[in-house]
């Protein structure tokens, strides 16, 4: 009864998380404590699986899915639990229709959708496979950390441009150049094995992806209704994890069907190699639907001049605060995110299908735990969603780089990328939250050269780490702090800013018919 109330009190005081915070925090680590005991129940043993190359154990399999579903009905109940909660604008007493508020979007927000289902396909195919084609050509960990690092660092410093770009001239043509600028260079570096080669074309396509960030996100706050803006960029992240699951799965299975029909090896780098190249027209496919947008007219800056001196920038401390915390996140997203596929084949001898699969699973709890952060944003603001999202995930990175079993190690990255993936879709939006339409491009622009930045610098520091100390500890310790200080200070900039808006949207909010 005790528990059942203090449900019931975190689910009504949306101002007070901390006691959910709190009662959340002891169940996630009372199951932990309780997962850690019975873990020789289904230990695969780490010297059993070592050396297997081409084999596809069921055992992570098994588990992996088990937790996938069991994340994605805990997201469904807190879904249902919050929907309950939520009262439409208006006051009329109706339950909030989360579909209902989809079938407004406009035509414009509906084709970009589109292409976020399709975007990942060819991107969820290389986040498995192409690390590990660059094993397969004999290069060491401290190399593929070297690729990042300049592939990050060139989309860093082409970010900010983008951004500039994008507020002058549109967003959709920014997609159309980007994604050309990328496939020629990533086709290219396949077709070569001279290291300096290889690194240069990394910078180039590291240059031609930074468009994609920074103009979505200002395109859909410019192409919404404050109402519909928490959806709208949830579904965003949503789609997106979807099309990374279809891609991840085809990146663990492709390398084998093409190792039957070229006659080679399924560790060969020429199955691994087709897969890849199999890769660079999906994501050109995805660009489709952005052929029938038409940009909403928004303010724009008309002198180049005041762009490139920054004059359209009106809240210069907030865009400083968000690069600083873009930095710490892009950071720890180097030194994990980028290395998940060489943690799972280095230190658990995983199979490309194995791989495949466990990153698959991590996409699709991140797709459904999405789902719930526009609700989380409604009822704890954004600053406090992403604080609690965050701090959550950090116990799952550590024990992943602490426990032998790969399937125990599975079910923590599932649950991880599920915590952690509801707080991208709130960082996203409340970056576009406190700025006006004429720097959000630039905004955007700062915040994820910063993030790129960071990301290569993390990227470089992980595989220099990771072939000092021969294991990951250090470096998935390192990020959990990086996770930890940046979602702290996202609350602690944000989450006053954010009492004062919903104070004053409430102060102007015309009253409930009949007072």
């Amino acid at each position: 009864m005790r528990t059942t109330r203090l449900t019931e009190t975190c689910i009504s005081q949306r101002r007070s998380p901390w006691k959910c915070i709190g009662l959340l925090s002891g169940i996630a680590f009372g199951s932990l404590a309780v997962f850690v005991m019975v873990l020789p129940v289904f230990a695969d043993g780490a010297d059993e699986h070592h050396g297997a190359t081409t084999t596809f154990s069921a055992g992570p399999v098994l588990w992996g899915g088990l937790s996938l579903g069991v994340v994605l009905l805990l997201m469904v109940g807190l879904r249902s639990l919050l929907v309950r909660q939520v009262a439409p604008a208006g006051g009329d007493g109706q339950r909030l229709s989360y579909w209902g508020t989809v079938r407004q979007f406009s035509k414009n927000a509906r084709l970009f959708l589109a292409y976020s289902l399709m975007a990942e396909l060819g991107t969820g195919i290389w986040a498995v496979l192409f690390n590990l084609y660059l094993l397969r050509l004999e290069f060491s960990i401290t190399f593929i950390g070297t690729f990042w690092l300049l592939n990050m660092l060139f989309h860093g410093i082409a970010a900010l441009p983008a951004g500039v770009i994008g507020d002058r001239f549109g967003r959709r043509r920014s997609f159309f150049i980007a994604t050309t600028i990328a496939l020629i260079a990533q086709g290219s570096l396949l077709f070569t094995r001279e290291p300096a080669v290889i690194l240069a074309f990394a910078a180039m396509a590291g240059m031609g992806e930074a468009f994609h960030g920074v103009t979505g996100a200002p395109f859909m706050m410019e192409n919404s209704e404050p109402g519909e803006r928490p959806h709208l960029f949830s579904l965003n992240s949503a789609f997106l994890q979807l099309s990374r699951f279809g891609g991840n799965i085809a990146g663990g299975f492709l390398p084998l069907a093409l190792a039957v029909v070229l006659g080679t090896p399924a560790v060969d780098p020429a199955a691994a190699r087709g897969a890849l190249v199999l890769a660079l027209p999906l994501t050109m496919v995805a660009l489709f639907p952005l052929a029938f947008m038409k940009e909403k007219p928004v303010e724009r800056v008309e002198d180049l001049r005041q762009l490139v001196m920054l004059r359209n920038v009106v809240h210069a401390g907030i865009v400083a605060r968000l690069a600083l915390l873009s930095l710490l996140v892009g950071t720890g997203f180097g030194l994990t995110i980028r290395f998940f596929n060489v943690f799972f084949k280095e230190v658990h001898s995983a199979s490309d299908s194995e791989i495949g699969t466990i990153l698959a699973f991590g996409a699709l709890a991140s797709a459904g735990s999405i789902l719930v952060s526009p609700l989380l944003a409604q009822h704890w603001g954004k600053a406090k969603g992403i604080l609690l999202s965050q701090m959550a995930s950090i116990p799952f990175l550590l024990l992943m780089a602490l426990v032998p079993s790969l399937t125990a190690v599975t079910v923590f990255y599932v649950v991880r990328g599920a915590f952690y993936a509801l707080g991208q879709p709130l960082r996203n939006q409340l970056s576009m939250e406190f700025v006006v339409a004429k720097e959000r491009g630039t905004t955007a622009g700062f915040t994820h050269t910063a993030f790129d930045l960071g990301g290569g610098v993390g990227a470089g520091v992980a595989g220099l780490l990771i072939t000092a100390s021969g294991d990951f500890v250090p470096t998935f310790t390192v990020a959990a702090t990086l996770i930890a200080v940046p979602a702290v200070l996202y609350f602690l900039f944000f989450d006053r800013m954010e009492a004062r808006d919903r104070d004053r949207v409430a102060s102007v909010a015309p009253a409930p018919a009949g007072n």
